[in-house]
C-alpha cells in the first residue's frame, strides 16, 4: 500500500469519529434537557403547547428563533411531535442558558 492511500484511510477514519460524536452530542437524552427548534412554523407559541401537552417544563428560549429549552422525557415527547416539524436536540448549557434555573424561578 503506498502512503497516499494510508493517510486517505486516516482521514476517512477521523472523518467518521468526528461525525459520530457530533450526532452524539446533538442526541437528546431520556430525560433531561431538550431543544425543540421548530423547523417548518417558528411559532414559539406553538412549541410551548407541544412541550406542555407530553408534560415537560419549560426552560426559557432556546439558541434559534422560536426555539425552546425544555425538561421533560425524549419519549413522551416524540410521541406529540409530527415528523419533520420539530427537531429534538440535546440543549448543552453552553448554548442554552444556565444548567439549574428554570425560566420565572428567582
Amino acid at each position: 500500500m503506498d502512503h497516499r492511500s494510508d493517510r486517505l484511510l486516516l482521514v476517512a477514519q477521523a472523518g467518521v469519529g468526528v461525525v459520530a460524536l457530533a450526532i452524539m452530542s446533538l442526541y437528546p437524552p431520556a430525560e433531561g434537557r431538550i431543544l425543540l427548534v421548530p423547523v417548518a412554523d417558528r411559532d414559539v407559541n406553538a412549541t410551548a403547547r407541544l412541550a406542555l401537552s407530553s408534560g415537560a417544563m419549560l426552560l426559557g428560549a432556546g439558541p434559534l428563533r422560536g426555539s425552546l429549552v425544555v425538561v421533560g422525557s425524549r419519549a413522551r415527547l416524540a410521541a406529540q411531535i409530527r415528523p419533520w416539524r420539530t427537531l429534538m436536540l440535546a440543549a448543552p448549557p453552553a448554548g442554552c442558558g444556565t444548567p439549574s434555573r428554570p425560566a420565572g424561578v428567582a
